[in-house]
């Protein structure tokens, strides 16, 4: 844990850039009326100006080693750096049972740090993330949930004293997405952006792709992607300052997404659970946006299987909102 906050503060240290906007997320199965498996999730996010790559304001050997990261779009008009910290919790559907339950997600709590790096024009991005953090009674998911409880009135988890021990997790990820389709109405508009993404590491191995179909008035010309599987998506917050007045501004979502999950570590490190690799799930996402002023609100309603046992799976559904407030 030590190490880990050492390496937060030295990276959090040596970003020093303007924000260009900031935001907080939650997401939780409340809207399913369960409290299992992945039950929340929590996220502070910001992202720099788009500028970067400008070596003469950002003038340093960090700056000028990140700026030559090839693509195969070769050098892009913008660049723009940025972190995540995020907050996880994983229960069993049984959360009275003091004992450990075979054959359910085990006790787990998950604290992550990703450093994130786009580069990107107006109609694509490349992002690269690497991801650090623990899993294990470190990352005080106890605590939070049994506080989260308390104020809402429910009953306290009882299994917590066999949650996964505290390890240490790492994992890269490489997104590109791309605005695939745009059309202005008489009222409105419309677009479609594509996105695939893979991760490697010792928390999660998997690949996906999805599409994301949106239709409002006066937004702005952000990457609309239906995101990573579990937590906040950070390509919403991409070039969210883009082509759009102080009015107010809404859209509508729908986005579908395919994930192939070779290993997760909730539920793949401790074979003793038998659980079986989820592999193929499909991701249904729904959202709702509002733009107003410097703030951006969204909702959003996402489902999706998370849990296989015995070659068997069901889909489970989160809700989550997001606040985001552009400097």
């Amino acid at each position: 844990m030590k190490l880990f906050l050492r390496i937060f503060s030295i990276c959090l240290l040596s970003l020093n850039l303007n924000a260009q906007v900031v935001s907080a997320f939650i997401e939780n199965d409340v809207v399913d009326g369960q409290d299992k498996h992945y039950t929340n999730g929590m996220a502070f996010t910001y992202l720099s100006d788009n500028d970067t790559n400008n070596l003469n304001k950002y003038n340093n050997s960090f700056f000028d080693l990140i700026s030559k990261i090839p693509t195969f779009n070769n050098n892009t008009k913008y660049q723009t750096m940025g972190m995540t910290i995020s907050h996880l919790t994983f229960t069993p559907n049984d959360s009275e049972n003091h004992n450990k339950i075979i054959g359910d997600v085990p006790y787990a709590g998950v604290v992550t740090v990703d450093f994130i790096l786009y580069k990107w024009e107006e109609d694509f991005f490349h992002q690269y993330m690497i991801t650090l953090g623990m899993a294990g009674p470190s990352a005080l998911a106890e605590q939070a949930q049994n506080t989260y409880h308390q104020i809402t009135g429910n009953k306290n988890t009882n299994g917590w004293n066999n949650q996964l021990a505290d390890d240490f997790l790492y994992n890269f990820s490489y997104a590109y997405g791309y605005r695939a389709f745009q059309h202005n109405f008489s009222y409105g508009k419309m677009d479609i952006v594509n996105n695939f993404r893979v991760d490697v590491g010792n928390y999660n191995r998997a690949l996906m792709a999805g599409s994301m179909l949106r239709y409002g008035d006066n937004y702005p010309n952000n990457f609309n992607t239906i995101g990573r599987f579990i937590g906040a998506n950070e390509n919403k917050l991409l070039n969210l300052d883009a082509k759009r007045n102080k009015d107010f501004a809404w859209s509508v979502s729908y986005g579908l997404g395919y994930s192939y999950t070779d290993y997760f570590y909730i539920t793949n490190y401790d074979k003793s659970y038998q659980l079986d690799k989820l592999k193929d799930t499909f991701i249904h996402l729904f959202s709702i946006d509002t733009y107003f002023d410097d703030f951006v609100l969204s909702f959003t309603y996402k489902t999706s299987k998370f849990v296989s046992v015995d070659h068997k799976s069901e889909y489970e559904n989160w809700g989550g909102i997001n606040l985001a407030y552009l400097f």
